[in-house]
């Protein structure tokens, strides 16, 4: 990967990859499998922003195409081309809160017809966690897969805030963002909570 070509995203603009319908080869599988798993320890111990490209295409692994390959050959392109980016923490009194960040994609997976579920949390401005991958249940809506994304998130937080108690960090209230109105309604609204 010495002197590949830069590249700024981890996957091809518009890019939705298709279920390979050819027929399974062992060899191949093995190669495609390791090559995630590399990717997997990269993504889960230092490169975040690689996390729902590399959980879409391990989607694949069972039964992965020549085009499966070649994105995955993008990812790391996009690697090399980023090798020198770092996340940055800012000690300033302003910028030691925990946020947490969430986001949905509804019945993504046409296989299953679940919907991924992403988050991440920021602490002194630089991201500390992070987690994208399908949900466990099927949800009827946008806003129900959103609702479900929310909540994950809130547990995150909340475990988080729990060991900086613990450790003599206590933070006050944790700001969550999230885009979907019928969501946030759900949530402030105690008529709709059981």
């Amino acid at each position: 990967m010495i002197n590949v070509k830069v590249t700024k995203t981890p996957l091809p603009s518009g890019y939705i990859p298709q279920p390979n319908t050819a027929a399974v080869d062992p060899k191949w599988q093995q190669h495609f499998q390791q090559v995630i798993g590399f990717l997997l320890y990269l993504m889960l111990g230092t490169w975040p922003d690689i996390l729902f490209v590399v959980i879409k295409m391990s989607q694949f692994m069972a039964n992965p195409s020549q085009e499966h390959l070649d994105k995955v050959m993008h990812i790391f392109q996009y690697l090399a081309s980023t090798q020198n980016y770092q996340l940055v923490y800012k000690g300033g009194q302003t910028t030691k809160s925990l946020m947490g960040f969430t986001d949905s994609d509804w019945a993504a997976d046409l296989a299953t017809h679940c919907s991924t579920t992403s988050y991440f949390a920021l602490l002194a401005s630089g991201i500390v966690c992070w987690q994208s991958r399908l949900q466990k249940m099927v949800t009827l809506s946008s806003t129900e897969a959103e609702y479900m994304a929310l909540s994950d998130t809130c547990r995150q937080i909340m475990w988080m805030k729990s060991l900086f108690e613990e450790l003599g960090f206590p933070f006050g209230t944790v700001p969550i963002s999230g885009d979907n109105m019928g969501s946030i309604f759900i949530r402030s609204n105690p008529i709709q909570e059981r």
